[in-house]
């Protein structure tokens, strides 16, 4: 979300247009936004045989790998890249933490104005520091980790073959993904420290292996990194398999969980880190890299991928905007009203944020 294709060399990317990165990067916006809308209505009742509650778990469950992949892009677009320490660190932390600690401040004083907390300007810097403001701006903390991280794997990456990819990959599938079921499922824990393989990192390697895999024949390779044993089409047929087959299980799974524990809504089949979350992400990049590339980019396209970031911190005040003046997705039946309100979050959000941009000062923030 943070990083744009424009800062790449094209060595990294097979000096190919790195058209689909931009589509995956908006289109994963607005899995974002489906992600606030819809999450009402299935979290937010437990008549889960009802076509209510299945028209907002369908768009949670198909909208679910979004943060995946905005991590999965950071991944492809950084870790090819060798910048200085200090450039890196300055330049990125700039990037991310100015506009975040604005959205902070902004946020800090809408939850003082609407809850009365946080009380005063010390427990206002204490929340920033601790936790994240909002419900939505957990993300920042996610991004930072990784951004502390990549002077550590960009070695790693450098050198890294074939085998060593999936090292990486099996072990950040036990660590992250199995132990998850294992413990919420059984109350089994592994006491193992997996350390490096417990969290997102996972998905930050997955993005930069997947996007530099060529197809065989298919032009230059990055070293270290076979290619796929399968043709192209072959390739888009498999990224669709596990498109369908994750979001099932996320949908299905959210089903069957939540109807055998005690009628209560369970969250585990919408949590990133499950092989369902991985698998429809996966697909989604895979997709988005062998099928998103051409034609070039409308304007509007490229306009929204510039205002990505800013969509990701204002949609939820536009959100609670629509909401306050009497229209929310459940308005009319959420078959319809949830579609209808990702479109009007979506658009007035692009809308505001391009406005802002203009502004002097806009761009430093959004």
């Amino acid at each position: 979300m943070t990083v744009t294709t424009q800062s790449i060399p094209s060595s990294n990317v097979n000096r190919q247009p790195l058209h689909w990165a931009d589509r995956l990067r908006n289109l994963a916006t607005v899995m974002v936004v489906a992600i606030h809308v819809a999450g009402s209505v299935a979290q937010g009742n437990v008549e889960y045989d009802t076509f209510f509650w299945w028209s907002g778990n369908f768009w949670d469950s198909l909208a679910r790998p979004s943060v995946p992949l905005f991590v999965m892009l950071s991944g492809f677009l950084l870790l090819g890249k060798d910048y200085p320490l200090g450039d890196f660190l300055k330049r990125r932390f700039s990037r991310v933490v100015i506009p975040a600690l604005f959205w902070m401040v902004l946020y800090s004083y809408y939850n003082f104005r609407a809850k009365g907390s946080p009380a005063n300007v010390a427990e206002a810097i204490r929340g920033i520091v601790e936790r994240p403001v909002h419900y939505h701006l957990w993300f920042i903390y996610l991004i930072i980790g990784l951004y502390l991280v990549y002077p550590v794997l960009r070695p790693w990456i450098r050198g890294a073959k074939e085998q060593d990819y999936w090292y990486f990959f099996s072990a950040w599938a036990v660590g992250a993904l199995l132990y998850k079921i294992l413990w919420v499922f059984f109350g089994i824990s592994i006491g193992v420290y997996f350390e490096l393989f417990t969290n997102n990192c996972g998905y930050f390697v997955l993005g930069y292996y997947l996007g530099n895999k060529p197809v065989e024949g298919g032009g230059s390779r990055v070293e270290g990194i076979q290619p796929w044993r399968i043709s192209e089409k072959q390739l888009i047929g498999v990224a669709v398999g596990l498109i369908t087959v994750g979001t099932a299980i996320t949908a299905i799974g959210t089903w069957w969980a939540s109807k055998s524990y005690a009628g209560t809504f369970h969250p585990y089949f919408y949590d990133y880190l499950t092989p369902n979350c991985a698998m429809a992400a996966a697909g989604w990049f895979l997709l988005a890299k062998w099928a998103f590339n051409r034609p070039p980019l409308l304007d509007v396209e490229k306009e929204f991928a510039v205002t990505s970031f800013g969509i990701y911190f204002v949609h939820v005040l536009v959100m609670d905007w629509w909401s306050h003046i009497g229209y929310w997705q459940t308005k009319i039946h959420p078959a319809a009203g949830i579609p209808m309100v990702i479109c009007l979050v979506t658009i007035m959000s692009f809308i505001l944020i391009a406005f802002i941009r203009v502004l002097p000062g806009g761009q430093k923030i959004t």
